[in-house]
């Protein structure tokens, strides 16, 4: 490990490594949640389930939207790939209608909103 990599938390650079390699699969089941909200459909309980079953590449998706600077500050010290970066751009841009109900989720679960 280079001296780069290790001022990078270790487990976000395994999240973004799974992120990377389950991204399909993300991608789906984000597919599936926009679909849901562009039908005005509450999303918050798919959001949660989610959430449950994949807790880091949800903070990672939330640090995404909400901790942008920070993260690529964070990806550039560590090096990580541009394929990675790009699959990370990628799901910003496509889902970016979802990043006001992301934050809302975590407010309400800070006791924070609502």
């Amino acid at each position: 490990m280079t001296e780069k990599e290790r001022k990078v938390p270790e487990a976000l650079l395994k999240t973004v490594n799974e992120f990377y390699r389950d991204g399909d699969m993300v991608f789906n089941e984000f597919d599936e949640i926009l679909g849901s909200y562009l039908k005005g459909r509450a999303i918050v309980e798919d959001l949660k389930k989610y959430r449950s079953k994949k807790v880091d590449v949800f903070w990672l998706i939330y640090d995404i939207f909400h901790k942008e600077v920070e993260l690529e500050d964070k990806l550039d010290k560590a090096g990580v790939e541009k394929e990675k970066r790009d699959k990370i751009l990628e799901f910003k841009s496509r889902f970016s209608d979802l990043a006001e109900e992301i934050d809302l989720l975590v407010l309400e679960e800070l006791g924070l909103s609502r």
